[in-house]
């Protein structure tokens, strides 16, 4: 695949991954909601880009929504988050 992307909705909001190559990846927290596209964010509560295995290894160290210790603050998210739309195609989804 050219790009691979992942979702964990927690209810409210969403760790997303994408991995746009082998050098370079994004991670955002996003808040969810009907009319919310988690892959073109407008506001995040944290966002990390940088090379795939640094993105992942500080998305999986974040404290998880409620903790104390937890990004709270919503801020407009970076130009480049989400995931353009003609890269969303064909799609495979994978539920457990």
């Amino acid at each position: 695949p050219a790009m691979v992307a992942g979702v964990l909705d927690w209810g409210g909001y969403a760790d997303v991954v994408i991995l746009h190559d082998e050098q370079y990846a994004v991670a955002y927290r996003t808040p969810t909601g009907p009319d919310a596209d988690v892959f073109a964010p407008t506001v995040v509560f944290w966002s990390y880009a940088s090379c795939p295995v640094w993105t992942l290894r500080a998305l999986l160290t974040l404290a998880p929504h409620g903790h104390p210790d937890a990004p709270a603050t919503l801020t407009a998210a970076p130009a480049g988050l989400g995931l353009p739309t003609e890269h969303r195609l064909p799609v495979r989804v994978r539920k457990r």
